[in-house]
């Protein structure tokens, strides 16, 4: 019957329980646990989203073109490594910016290594030796 399924003590220890549904098994058990409810949320949490940040522009690349005019100091080109080479007339910041140590107007070539094919190196040529300079490119190319 049900009260030698339960046991003789439990079924009257659950009768006199102060929680209502939930069955105690024995005196022991009841000082050494104590019955803790969770409630759940019956709603997702708002607001958690994977996806949600983003870093802010580093606004790399070149900054003077080939053929435009430059101070000393000018920034000719940003970058992370050495994309572009600093070649005459041009210094490498610690951050690989390469900039103008004169005035003149910048100019790029490629290096001629074998060992690093397509090498881009730029050089600032100073304004008296640049028609000569634009002049001996044209006729490279």
């Amino acid at each position: 019957s049900l009260r030698q399924a339960l046991g003789r003590g439990a079924l009257t220890s659950s009768l006199a329980s102060a929680t209502p549904g939930l069955p105690e098994t024995s005196r022991a058990t009841q000082s050494a646990f104590s019955l803790v409810s969770v409630r759940f949320a019956s709603k997702k949490q708002g607001g958690s989203s994977s996806n949600g940040r983003d870093s802010n522009p580093k606004f790399l690349g070149i900054k003077k073109y080939g053929g435009e005019h430059v101070r000393p100091g000018a920034i000719i080109a940003r970058q992370r490594g050495t994309k572009w080479w600093c070649g005459a007339n041009c210094g490498i910041g610690v951050d690989h910016t390469v900039y103008s140590l004169i005035a003149g107007r910048v100019h790029f070539t490629d290096a001629h290594d074998k060992h690093k094919p397509g090498k881009k190196v730029i050089n600032v040529v100073p304004h008296e030796d640049w028609p000569a300079t634009l002049a001996a490119t044209q006729a490279r190319n």
